[in-house]
């Protein structure tokens, strides 16, 4: 006999989870599945901006989770020529003013913890093959150790991140989308700097390198860029290449003199096209990567996903409550995702087409050093707080 749930959710991380957590403290039965047994890790860059804190502390997790990372409150850009401009976190109404470095094997099992505590249940190993719609609802196909699986609900979440074959198959995508690549890797051993620094010197434009402290003494070191249309004709073939040249620049090996790396590089995707991406289908709703909400300045994207989430969450209780699946209603979903952050993706996206000039970078940050003014505007960019 297969179950029968309220709403299924495909994919456990971050995105998720904070979906299932909302939605069974609302009262509905839920069910968590993903590919991968927990806790997992999550190839990333660690990094948690006031956005994402303030769904965190809103699920009763910040702090347990500032005990298990690196609290910073400020933030160092650097131009492509090296010269940089800091800034403490600014205040945005009631968001929080610091941000957090927390490695995903503890973050995203955290979250998944606490939608289990809340009510919803979690199925581990199960490769989603397919989301079918089945009379009232959905059919959710899965395969576990080669055995086929099939559990019924009302509505399905699509929380997969980047990987984007199972909405191919549904017929929710046409294509590939285009995407950001990155590498990163840990260090110990270091003199790790008291800031988040997030760099344009010794990466490919557009692109960006990154340098998230998890403590005194490690980080998180990282490269992305993007590739994708013309600009991939003088881009790296992978992730790593562009790693591997970013932590060959000066004040990297100035600042990994003397430490040693912890495991191996691991590069990964990233979706950043939520300006142009679905976000639903017939009795389903996608969060997070699977939106394609990843910040395409920054690749920042836990704090989409958690926000995304929450949002689906308590847009599904409404439909709940009112008992209407109408297309209507799923269009409403989309719309409220459109008013949040749609402005803010088309002016990001917009500022990276400027990454490709390096001199108008150089005199960006020159004159933030200038203009008190500037240099906020510069820090709500970098951190997604406000076009």
């Amino acid at each position: 006999m297969t179950d029968h749930y309220d709403v299924i959710i495909i994919g456990a991380g971050p995105g998720g989870s904070a979906t299932g957590h909302y939605l069974a403290q609302g009262g509905l039965r839920v069910l968590l599945l993903d590919k991968a047994t927990f806790p997992r890790d999550k190839t990333c860059g660690d990094g948690l901006t006031p956005r994402a804190l303030r769904v965190l502390d809103d699920m009763g997790l910040l702090d347990g989770l500032q005990t298990q990372g690196q609290r910073l409150d400020r933030l160092e850009v650097f131009a492509p020529w090296g010269h940089s401009v800091a800034a403490q976190l600014p205040r945005v109404g009631a968001w929080h003013v610091y941000s957090l470095v927390v490695p995903r094997l503890v973050l995203d099992d955290t979250i998944r913890q606490r939608a289990l505590a809340s009510g919803a249940a979690f199925q581990g190993g199960m490769h989603v093959v397919q989301v079918e719609r089945e009379g009232g609802g959905v059919v959710v196909k899965a395969e576990r150790r080669g055995q086929a699986n099939q559990f019924r609900g009302r509505m399905a979440v699509v929380a997969t991140g980047a990987s984007h074959k199972l909405l191919l198959t549904m017929g929710l995508l046409r294509h590939a989308p285009p995407i950001m690549l990155a590498a990163r890797a840990y260090f110990e051993g270091m003199a790790a700097p008291p800031t988040m620094h997030l760099r344009f010197d010794g990466v490919p434009l557009p692109g960006y390198g990154w340098v998230f402290p998890l403590s005194a003494t490690s980080a998180n070191v990282g490269a992305g860029y993007f590739r994708a249309g013309w600009s991939a004709r003088w881009m790296p073939d992978n992730p790593r290449q562009a790693f591997d040249h970013f932590i060959q620049t000066p004040p990297l090996r100035r600042m990994l003199d003397g430490a040693r790396q912890v495991g191996p590089v691991k590069g990964y995707p990233l979706r950043v096209d939520f300006a142009t991406a679905p976000t639903y289908g017939d009795h389903v709703l996608l969060v997070g990567e699977a939106a394609g909400l990843v910040n395409p300045l920054t690749g920042e994207g836990i704090d989409y996903a958690l926000e995304s989430g929450h949002l689906a969450a308590s847009h599904l209780l409404a439909m709940f409550g009112a008992g209407d699946f109408s297309s209507a209603r799923h269009a409403e979903y989309d719309h409220l995702l459109r008013a949040r952050f749609q402005r803010l993706f088309v002016f990001c996206n917009r500022v990276r087409a400027i990454c490709l000039n390096p001199p108008l970078l150089n005199l960006l940050v020159w004159a933030a050093n200038r203009r008190p003014d500037l240099k906020l505007r510069l820090m709500h960019i970098v951190l997604g707080l406000r076009p």
